[in-house]
């Protein structure tokens, strides 16, 4: 699974990166993203790239009363197709989701240890992810949920499940234009991305707090004083 990241480049780095045209919300740096709070999301709408934030936990248009409702923070690639939560949205509502690293826990002697997992490069990525809109007569609300996918070889050890990690301008590309591209044009992205290209680190239990969102929870722990 996914349920927790970073994005920590600046607005500028972000913007040259992703080719964004137009800002919907400032963004700052976050440290410890977290189910239920916004997530910076890319979609192309009238021709253009537009970010702005979203919460990550989706809600389907169709569920009736959202508090009876556990928002999905995850959507398993190998079952998209025939869930109702999801299949809808597969050629119309897909979304890049900005990060530069995920969280994941290894349970030893009873505690879970946090790593983090990154580009070797320390260069940004997107998940690949699907949003969907809750309308009513006044305001609509928006929310997404992560693609994940199995476990390459370097985060297996600690989970068997890792979010699909889109790199590069093509695979970004392809993912959210869905007037070009159909899901059946892109569903080939949808698997685990190569762990060569990846690098992980134990960091500090202070992650496991939705509270805490500052510098010191990507820090490698032995660096920790």
């Amino acid at each position: 699974m996914c349920g927790r990241f970073t994005l920590t480049m600046s607005y500028e780095e972000l913007v040259e990166k992703f080719l964004i045209d137009e800002w919907v919300y400032e963004w700052g740096p976050r440290f410890n993203v977290a189910p239920s709070q916004a997530v910076l999301s890319l979609i192309i709408g009238k021709g253009q790239r537009m970010a702005g934030p979203i919460r990550w936990g989706l809600i389907p248009s169709w569920v009736k009363d959202q508090s009876k409702w556990k928002p999905l923070i995850n959507a398993r690639s190998e079952t998209l197709e025939e869930k109702s939560s999801f299949k809808h949205l597969l050629n119309k509502r897909r979304t890049a989701i900005l990060a530069d690293s995920f969280y994941e826990w290894k349970r030893k002697d009873g505690e879970k240890q946090p790593y983090r997992f990154m580009m070797k490069d320390k260069e940004p990525f997107a998940f690949a992810g699907l949003w969907d809109k809750q309308a009513n007569d006044n305001s609509a609300a928006f929310s997404s949920t992560i693609i994940t996918t199995s476990a390459n070889d370097l985060v297996q050890p600690v989970h068997d499940r890792m979010p699909v990690i889109l790199k590069g301008e093509e695979s970004i590309k392809k993912w959210i234009s869905t007037a070009d591209y159909t899901f059946n044009d892109v569903k080939e992205l949808l698997v685990p991305f190569p762990s060569e290209f990846m690098t992980k680190y134990k960091v500090s239990q202070e992650v496991n707090s939705t509270r805490n969102d500052f510098e010191a929870c990507v820090k490698p722990l032995e660096n920790l004083s």
